[in-house]
């Protein structure tokens, strides 16, 4: 009997622990590393950085940053704004897999001015 009862505490315990979790990025490492691929674009185009600033207010998940960066580095002169993909910064909960039907280097030229 006590070792059905430690079997099924460590299940619950493993289930609890161990369940997927998402990857968040510090706000400040998150700021910086928009900063710098902000920054890369403008030298890039020979535009300033796009004002206001893009701000991250909590941390956010990680592969949303980083679609967020690799679009601003991807980013058509001029760079004007930010692009679309960097509103997904501000998601709380990860958004999956980007779906067949949509061209992410298409949503990524549309930028948010």
């Amino acid at each position: 009997m006590k070792v059905q009862k430690f079997i099924f505490l460590l299940t619950i315990c493993l289930t609890f622990n161990c369940g997927a979790t998402v990857d968040r990025v510090d706000t400040n490492d998150a700021q910086s590393q928009v900063y710098s691929a902000a920054k890369f674009a403008s030298e890039k185009c020979g535009n300033p950085i796009p004002n206001p600033p893009l701000v991250i207010v909590t941390k956010p998940i990680k592969r949303n940053l980083d679609l967020c960066t690799i679009a601003i580095t991807r980013t058509e002169c001029p760079f004007l704004g930010y692009p679309l993909p960097c509103t997904l910064i501000y998601l709380e909960q990860e958004t999956g897999d980007i779906p067949w039907y949509l061209n992410f280097n298409e949503i990524s030229k549309t930028q948010i001015k």
